[in-house]
């Protein structure tokens, strides 16, 4: 299910120069829907994002996406750095997290993965 932005801009923004990600595709692909993706250096997952303009009775949608850490308090302190609200970190049985609300209001795991 994708994610509906009224913003791109705010969204490339966003999730390029706050969360780290790397601006991958970014065009109009039909008349009044721009499509732009991002996804992690190095890592084959995008996140696919089209304008509101296209689906207007559609709000944006909470979704849930991951951004794996290797370090998450180096990764929160550096999001918090670049004024990204992360929420507390939150012990798991599976793995420690955190929430990150993206400016759409869609959730992001931040999240502590082993290799």
């Amino acid at each position: 299910m994708p994610l509906y932005v009224q913003d791109q801009e705010v969204y490339i923004d966003f999730y390029v120069n706050k969360l780290g990600f790397e601006l991958r595709f970014d065009q109009e692909v039909t008349p009044g829907l721009r499509w732009t993706e991002t996804g992690l250096p190095g890592r084959h997952a995008n996140a696919g994002i089209p304008s509101a303009a296209a689906n207007p009775d559609k709000p944006a949608l909470t979704n849930w996406a991951t951004r794996h850490s290797a370090d998450r308090t180096k990764t929160r302190a550096e999001l918090l750095a670049r004024g990204v609200e992360v929420g507390e970190p939150v012990p798991a049985p599976w793995w420690p997290f955190a929430m990150v609300t993206d400016p759409e209001g869609n959730q992001i795991i931040l999240a502590a993965v082993p290799r």
